[in-house]
């Protein structure tokens, strides 16, 4: 596997998520002030707000956005985060079975089996726990692979040694061998499935954060000084921050 290249897309995902996450707290922010706003207004008794407030329409558009891009982004969130537990149990399957293995070397095999990271099912679904899941995934794949160069040391020795000794032990030998295929071949399978995972969730989280830059809804309601029927210009208090 290129970890690497994995690494680069796990970040890709998270600042999406993040940037998903920053919007929504932005669209809440600006209910709120445009609330104040409008309530403050009402209050005003030398210019009285009329009950048809352009105010408490862009509101209501508002809330009307954030709770479409919170409902998608706690979809998103789950979703991402009980396929990659998943597979985090999965792996981790596969490295108790390697650690079951009798391949002699105890001492070098202790010190690979030292490196896992046991995880936790993520309660409370954050981009923070995503991320440390994923890394999670990564160390222990590299884990495996340590198991699995191991495992193939003890092959080889054992085929130099059964030729030096003259040890027929061909169904012995035949034996670790599929064991080894079985246990790559396994390996293969949730590696792949790893990669294609974080590859699907990284061009849907693009997407999302595609469709939040391009919408002219959002830009509209959040670029614009809007003048409502009092002639008062709105402040947004988030502008700044927008931009």
């Amino acid at each position: 596997m290129d970890y690497e290249q994995i690494e680069n897309k796990t970040k890709k995902i998270i600042l999406n998520i993040q940037f998903i996450s920053n919007n929504i707290s932005l669209l809440k922010n600006k209910i709120v002030n445009i609330s104040a706003t409008n309530s403050k207004l009402g209050k005003n008794k030398m210019l009285k707000q009329e009950n048809n407030s352009n105010l408490e329409f862009q509101c209501n558009i508002l809330k009307n956005e954030f709770y479409y891009y919170t409902n998608i982004y706690n979809i998103l969130i789950d979703k991402h985060s009980k396929e990659l537990f998943e597979i985090s149990e999965y792996i981790l399957i596969i490295l108790f079975s390697l650690n079951q293995l009798e391949i002699d070397n105890n001492q070098e095999k202790n010190t690979i089996y030292s490196k896992i990271i046991y995880t936790n099912k993520i309660s409370n679904n954050t981009s923070g726990k995503l991320k440390e899941l994923i890394n999670n995934i990564i160390n222990n794949l590299k884990v495996v692979d340590e198991f699995i160069q191991l495992f193939n040391d003890y092959i080889d020795k054992l085929q130099i040694q059964n030729n030096k000794k003259n040890l027929h032990s061909n169904n012995f030998e035949i034996n670790v061998k599929y064991k080894k295929e079985t246990i790559v071949l396994e390996y293969n399978k949730y590696n792949d499935r790893f990669n294609k995972t974080i590859d699907y969730f990284l061009k849907c989280s693009t997407t999302i954060v595609e469709q939040i830059n391009n919408s002219n809804l959002l830009n509209f309601f959040f670029k614009i000084k809007l003048k409502d029927n009092t002639k008062t210009i709105y402040n947004e208090g988030n502008k700044e921050q927008r931009e």
